[in-house]
């Protein structure tokens, strides 16, 4: 087997050469969303024997400035964390890209060790108008999980690299980003599969739950699979209109699978129910059965109400007076020091460009 997989990466290899060159490919030798990729990456000019062309790294690389970027990133954090415990390693780097595929979020352990990966931080981009053919690159093309192996990937430089990803859906279905396993080295494919589409769908739910001034329910078939990745969740509006629904309540109630929901209601949904587990249905309490259709139902659990902003009017009113105090402490330290702003800036402990910007916006 493994001289068979040698000889299919050189196989790959001389016909990546050939195909950039204008060349065709043997019938059946990439995946067609890898194909389509490689079509990319040469329209764009992109070389197999470059090195990867990849975009200089911002000194505040740490720092996401898109609140989408953070959020994002902080609804990966745990799920991230699972999976660096049982598949990471030296040679290894874990990492979440946004849509445009900028790294926003990774784990990693030695990359130092390896140059081709060294590059892969946090605030750069993997894009094929860069490095070519990835894993990444195809799953947020596709909106479909993708493994890129060895001469899969377009440059040279990638023939000893394994990477498989999986895309990150919003709460329309929309793609927001990938989460991505890349080293050196082979993994079992079809166990990082099942486990990387649970912790894309466990991210799902977790961006769904940011649908504050919602219901929430949990909607499953077997109930076995409430309180897991697999559960349905749909976010209801106080008015009983549907807002949003994961992947997994789109697909038990045969929605689009992305895009604004279509105008429905709770009831509209389970018209077989009767009004009294209609009623329920918004109600905290134990898991219960509710009719879908005539042959069908399901398990449903009331996960939480609207989260109410609290104390909104008293936050705003206290940002307001501190602001008002910053501003006459402001015109007091000048007055006090009859107009002189250096004066005056020390005994803010302030600079005297802050202190003059300051006496700006107070007008």
């Amino acid at each position: 087997m493994a001289t068979t997989l040698v000889q299919q990466q050189q196989r790959l290899a001389a016909a990546r050469q050939r195909f950039a060159e204008g060349g065709s490919l043997p019938a059946q030798l990439l995946a067609p969303a890898v194909l389509r990729s490689w079509e990319r990456s040469r329209q764009a000019g992109v070389r197999p024997q470059q090195a990867p062309q990849y975009s200089s790294l911002a000194q505040r690389k740490l720092r996401l400035d898109d609140p989408a970027d953070r959020l994002l990133a902080r609804c990966v954090r745990q799920d991230m964390d699972d999976l660096w415990a049982a598949f990471g390693g030296r040679r290894w780097t874990l990492f979440c890209v946004n849509r445009d595929g900028l790294i926003i979020a990774q784990r990693e352990h030695g990359l130092g060790d390896e140059a081709i990966l060294r590059p892969i931080q946090v605030g750069r981009r993997v894009r094929e108008i860069e490095i070519g053919t990835t894993a990444p690159s195809c799953a947020l093309a596709e909106d479909a999980p993708a493994l890129v192996r060895g001469n899969e990937h377009y440059l040279d430089e990638f023939s000893q690299v394994y990477c498989l990803s999986v895309p990150l859906h919003g709460a329309d279905g929309e793609v927001l980003g990938a989460l991505d396993i890349t080293g050196i080295g082979e993994r079992d494919s079809e166990l990082l599969r099942g486990y990387f589409r649970q912790a894309a769908l466990s991210i799902e739910n977790q961006l769904i739950q940011q649908q504050r001034d919602c219901h929430l329910l949990a909607v499953q078939h077997d109930a076995r699979w409430l309180g897991t990745p697999l559960q349905g969740v749909l976010a209801v509006g106080e008015d009983g209109q549907l807002r949003a629904a994961n992947s997994v309540a789109r697909r038990i109630f045969g929605l689009p699978r992305n895009g604004v929901l279509p105008l429905m209601t709770l009831d509209g949904v389970f018209a077989e129910a009767s009004v009294h587990q209609r009623r329920r249905l918004l109600q905290a309490g134990p898991v219960h059965r509710v009719p879908l259709r005539a042959d069908s139902a399901l398990q449903v659990q009331y996960l939480r109400g609207p989260v109410r902003a609290r104390a909104s009017t008293q936050a705003v009113a206290a940002v307001s007076s501190l602001r008002v105090q910053g501003v006459q402490a402001v015109h007091e330290a000048v007055a006090a020091h009859a107009g002189n702003l250096s004066a005056a800036a020390r005994q803010l402990g302030i600079s005297r460009t802050t202190l003059y910007r300051k006496l700006q916006q107070a007008g």
